[in-house]
């Protein structure tokens, strides 16, 4: 018993100290929270006037969709860099569909995930040694990024969806649903904004049926899922709907917003800009 209490009165002074130090940081916290939030504030504003190629002090659509395509294309190398280096598993500067399969672990059981990996691989092998090297294993992952493997995309989009194998894709094979389905109201209600995509952007003739050119169009758009994703970033902050985001009003004065978003890799492009 004496030696627990000779333990506790030991432990009084320490504890007595621990809280006396947290008493001191949470005196200071909120100056340190506002230097850093002034910090920040300053590499957002940095940041976004990157992307203001006029200088007008506003973000067009298209300078918003540079400004997706900048951070999209960096978490690609970033992809890239970390998925050659878990696949290079024998360190041979090259990758064979095997060490790529051992690296995805559980997908490799998928038979859909599988089928579209060895119909890729064989396409990205250009000189068909059945090992990629650096330069094919960027196009194996992303595809849509190259011309030479649209037509692979072109015939994995149609292996999915081209139900009655008539070439074309109808509006319910699009969205994947059957014809009673899409008769559904609730189910049309669910669906409606890939429906509007659908006859705005892609169905050029207005006939609810994607010919194989509109098909090709649609997947040679490697930016189309950013510019879905800038306009509804767009909508969502302008607010008084001119079309552009005023840098000072509109996005600086959204700071938290904006430093929680994937636009600055929710936060890391504000301490890291020279990543970007």
């Amino acid at each position: 018993m004496k030696s627990r209490t000779g333990k506790i009165r030991f432990l009084l002074p320490v504890l007595g100290f621990l809280c006396f130090l947290g008493f001191q940081f949470l005196k200071s916290e909120p100056d340190q929270i506002t230097d850093v939030n002034t910090f920040l504030k300053t590499r957002l504003a940095e940041l976004v006037r990157a992307f203001d190629e006029n200088g007008n002090g506003e973000l067009c659509g298209e300078e918003l969709l540079s400004w997706y395509h900048a951070v999209d294309i960096g978490d690609k190398a970033n992809e890239l860099k970390l998925t050659w280096e878990n696949s290079d598993r024998n360190g041979d500067s090259h990758i064979s569909l095997h060490e790529y399969l051992e690296g995805v672990g559980f997908l490799a059981e998928d038979p859909s995930f599988l089928k579209t990996t060895r119909r890729r691989f064989v396409s990205a092998d250009k000189d068909q040694d059945s090992l990629l090297s650096k330069e094919e294993f960027a196009i194996f992952l992303f595809p849509e990024l190259s011309p030479e493997m649209r037509q692979n995309l072109y015939n994995e989009e149609m292996t999915d969806r081209d139900v009655d194998g008539d070439g074309n894709l109808s509006l319910h094979e699009y969205l994947g649903l059957s014809e009673e389905e899409l008769s559904n109201n609730v189910r049309i209600r669910s669906v409606q904004p890939h429906i509007d995509y659908f006859r705005a952007r892609l169905d050029t003739d207005n006939n609810d049926v994607l010919t194989p050119d509109e098909i090709l169009a649609w997947i040679s758009d490697d930016k189309r899922h950013l510019r879905e994703k800038s306009e509804k970033l767009l909508k969502k902050l302008d607010k008084n709907r001119d079309g552009r985001l005023n840098i000072e009003s509109e996005v600086l004065n959204d700071f938290k917003y904006f430093s929680e978003h994937e636009l600055t890799r929710y936060g890391d492009l504000l301490y890291y800009q020279d990543e970007l």
